[in-house]
């Protein structure tokens, strides 16, 4: 963990942590704005907790790797450019393929056409629900960046309904990986039972793109 605590500069004049603090609260706001994310819609892409990123733009807040990494790995941003004060952020949204699926799919005209595909799904049956939920995780692995961050099955789903308003279980989702594991596609690791979350005491894993 990082901690960042209010602090005062030191006799050398290095940068410490209230300058740090500032520098990723700084950081965090140009993100946004070259992403023309929210708060809440940049949490919800880059799998960073609202109130996590809330309490950082603050400036105040103890923040592992792990998250920094999150925030930086889908921008294509160094984390060494990301913690030079020197440095300029530049975005290259027009490249980011999964940031542009996100925005497109997010967006309140993509919602209203997908419920009316669900209602016609409902309608044709089971198997029909259950194919869609097949060729959109298909699409998701092989069509998008989404699996090049290691996610558990609880925050696949969550981000599904958010981003894409489709509802798959985390049991169904675990069933549905079980093929692109074995086939290697995907790899699937042990979460360390020091860093699972309460949410993932029944399927600790984490699952991403293998290499």
């Amino acid at each position: 963990m990082i901690n960042i605590e209010p602090a005062k500069k030191n006799g050398m004049g290095k940068l410490i942590d209230v300058d740090l603090a500032n520098l990723v609260s700084k950081r965090i706001l140009e993100i946004c704005a070259l992403t023309e994310l929210s708060l809440d819609r940049l949490a919800i892409f880059t799998g960073v907790s609202y109130s996590t990123l809330r309490s950082i733009s603050k400036a105040s807040l103890s923040i592992s790797l792990d998250s920094f990494a999150r925030l930086c790995s889908p921008f294509k941003i160094a984390l060494s450019d990301f913690f030079d004060p020197q440095k300029v952020l530049s975005i290259d949204c027009k490249n980011l393929e999964e940031l542009s699926l996100f925005k497109k799919e997010s967006s309140p005209l993509r919602k209203q056409q997908r419920d009316i595909i669900s209602k016609k799904l409902l309608k044709k049956g089971v198997n029909a629900v259950l194919k869609h939920e097949r060729d959109f995780l298909a699409q998701m692995i092989y069509a998008t960046e989404y699996f090049s961050v290691a996610r558990t099955v609880e925050q696949m789903s969550a981000d599904f309904e958010t981003m894409h308003q489709i509802v798959i279980s985390p049991g169904r989702l675990s069933i549905m990986l079980k093929k692109y594991v074995g086939q290697e596609i995907l790899e699937k690791k042990i979460i360390p039972k020091a860093e699972r979350k309460q949410t993932d005491k029944s399927r600790p894993y984490l699952y991403s793109k293998k290499g």
